[in-house]
């Protein structure tokens, strides 16, 4: 499989944990204590792109409770949460481009062979 190929299906699987630990921090946000993690995408020396993932360990907000005690909040801030979905689904979105313009010149180079 050409080198360009490999890249762009590492790109996708990067992408697709990135979308994915941004969906759960998003269905983590309300929950007591919880801490959101990120995702780095990292390119390797063949131009294949890993995902890493972090933990964040920022503190949540602090609210009073009835009783005097305080209660830590998730860390999650929804509106950079879903701010940071639109350029992962841009990517996702490209890299299927250039899977598809790949097989689109395979046909076409098959079709002036044969």
């Amino acid at each position: 499989m050409p080198l360009s190929l490999n890249n762009s299906i590492s790109a996708l699987n990067a992408l697709g944990t990135r979308q994915a630990v941004t969906a759960n921090n998003l269905a983590n946000s309300e929950s007591q204590e919880f801490k959101k993690s990120t995702t780095l995408l990292e390119e390797g020396k063949t131009g294949a792109v890993s995902a890493k993932v972090q933990q964040v360990n920022t503190p949540g907000v602090m609210i009073n409770q009835p009783d005097g005690s305080l209660e830590e909040l998730s860390n999650v801030d929804l509106g950079k949460e879903l701010a940071d979905m639109i350029p992962t689904q841009r990517g996702y979105e490209a890299n299927l481009k250039a899977l598809q313009t790949s097989g689109e010149m395979e046909d076409s180079v098959i079709d002036l062979i044969g």
